[in-house]
């Protein structure tokens, strides 16, 4: 069942901003950062991984890159996404269908490195111009 469009948006300015200073993070931070639109219970990753589905369709159509941007949203005993987000990786085309946890990792990797290319703002320098540990 596609999501509310302001929900998807959100989810995506979330995404967005999470990918802007290098981080991930798990379903219930997703839940808590929407406002909490979902019930915390055992069924939350799956319905935060649909919603996640639709922000990725809305991202890759909006922006024409072929990333899948919810790759930083994890499960926070794993550090994987959960099994929805590879279904939908193999549904595009992306990764085939594989229960090799060493397939999963190398995948979520690459995906990470693009949504951070894009996305990531360069850290500021720390006392940019000041010669380091010059004592007086």
């Amino acid at each position: 069942m596609p999501h509310d469009s302001v929900l998807i948006e959100t989810g995506l300015q979330v995404l967005k901003r999470y990918a802007a200073e290098g981080e991930t993070l798990s379903y219930d931070e997703m839940n808590r950062e929407l406002g909490e639109p979902f019930e915390s219970d055992a069924d939350l990753p799956g319905r935060i991984g649909e919603l996640c589905d639709d922000i990725n369709a809305h991202h890759s159509k909006a922006t024409g890159l072929k990333l899948m941007i919810s790759v930083l949203v994890r499960n926070g005993e794993t550090g994987l996404p959960d099994d929805g987000f590879f279904k939908l990786a193999a549904g595009l085309g992306r990764l085939a269908w594989t229960d090799d946890l060493d397939a999963k990792r190398a995948f979520v990797g690459a995906q990470e490195r693009r949504v951070f290319m894009v996305y990531r703002q360069p850290k500021p320098s720390v006392g940019a111009g000041a010669p380091v540990g010059m004592a007086r």
